[in-house]
C-alpha cells in the first residue's frame, strides 16, 4: 500500500500563549513546537497498516524550513519519504488554503491508497483540513476513527466515533482517514532511524512547481481572522469550612444573593 500523512507542526502544549499586542496573533518565534498528537496517531496507524499489507509511507507538511524537524520525527518513527510545500505565499493560509495546497501537491507525488491526518490540530482545532482535501482530490473519506477493521485491495472499514456513539462504516480506495487519540499509541523513534531521519534530503515543493494559484493562499484565503484575543482570567471560588449542614446553609444562600438559583 501508498500511504501518506499529513503532519502540522504546532506550538508546544505546555507552554502559554502569548499574543503580540501591535498584531493580534499568536507569537511564534523563539516558541518550542511540536508534531500535532493527533497526526502522530495517523503515524502510527500508517506504519501498522504497513506492516501488515506491505508498502511504504510518507509524510507531508505546509510550512516553512523549520517544520522539517516534524518530517524528520515521521521518518524517524517508521517513514520511509517527506516533502514538505514551502512558499511565502502560504503565509496565514486557512484550513481550506492549506487542503489545497497540500491536494496540489499530492497531486504532483502520485497516488495514495490511504491518506491520515489527525482528526484536528492542537493550536487552531478546526478540524478542517482533511475533509477538505479528501473533497478537494474527489477520494472517499472516514473522520474521527478509533479503529482500523479491515482492508481489501479496493475497500478499507474503520470505526469512527460520533455525537450518538460508534459506527462502523466502509469505504472504497482511495480514502483519507482522519484519526482519533484512542486509535493507538504512537511508537518511539529508535536512535537508528533519527540518524537515518537527519541525513536525509527532504524535497522542498514551491506554488509555482506544483501550479498553486496565490490569489487563493495566504492572505487570500477565504476566511479571515478579525480579532484574537486573551480570555478575561476567572475569579478564584470561595472555599466553604464546617459542618456539612452549615455549608449546606451558606451555599444556598450565596447562590440565591447571585442570582443563580
Amino acid at each position: 500500500m501508498n500511504i501518506l500523512v499529513c503532519l502540522k507542526q504546532v506550538p508546544d502544549n505546555g507552554v502559554a500563549p502569548k499574543l503580540d499586542p501591535k498584531t493580534d496573533r499568536v507569537i511564534t518565534e523563539g516558541v518550542e513546537t511540536m508534531v500535532s498528537p493527533f497526526d502522530l496517531n495517523a503515524v502510527e496507524a500508517a506504519l501498522k497498516l504497513v506492516e501488515e499489507k506491505g508498502g511504504e509511507v510518507s509524510v507531508i507538511t505546509v510550512g516553512d524550513d523549520s517544520t522539517k524537524i516534524s518530517l524528520r520525527i515521521g521518518l524517524a518513527m517508521g517513514a520511509e519519504k517527506a516533502y514538505l510545500v514551502n512558499d511565502p505565499a502560504l503565509v496565514e493560509s486557512d484550513g481550506w488554503a492549506t487542503a489545497y495546497a497540500l491536494s496540489k501537491a499530492i497531486q504532483s507525488i502520485g497516488k495514495f491508497d490511504v491518506i491520515l491526518c489527525g482528526k484536528q490540530a492542537i493550536d487552531d482545532d478546526a478540524g478542517m483540513v482533511g475533509p477538505c482535501l479528501a473533497e478537494m482530490l474527489g477520494i472517499s473519506q472516514i473522520t474521527n476513527i478509533n479503529e482500523i477493521k479491515e482492508v481489501t485491495d479496493t475497500t478499507l472499514s474503520a470505526k469512527r466515533v460520533t455525537p450518538a456513539g460508534e459506527e462502523v462504516v466502509e469505504a472504497s480506495l482511495p480514502v483519507l482517514l482522519t484519526c482519533e487519540k484512542s486509535l493507538n499509541e504512537p511508537r518511539y523513534a529508535t536512535l537508528k532511524r533519527t540518524r537515518k531521519a537527519n541525513r536525509m534530503e527532504i524535497p522542498v515543493l514551491d506554488c509555482a512547481s506544483l501550479g498553486i494559484e496565490p490569489e487563493k493562499v495566504g492572505k487570500n484565503s477565504p476566511t479571515q481572522i478579525q480579532k484574537l484575543y486573551t480570555p478575561a482570567p476567572r475569579q478564584s471560588g470561595e472555599l466553604l469550612k464546617g459542618e456539612a449542614a452549615e455549608i449546606g446553609k451558606t451555599a444556598v444562600t450565596k447562590l440565591v444573593e447571585q442570582k443563580v438559583v
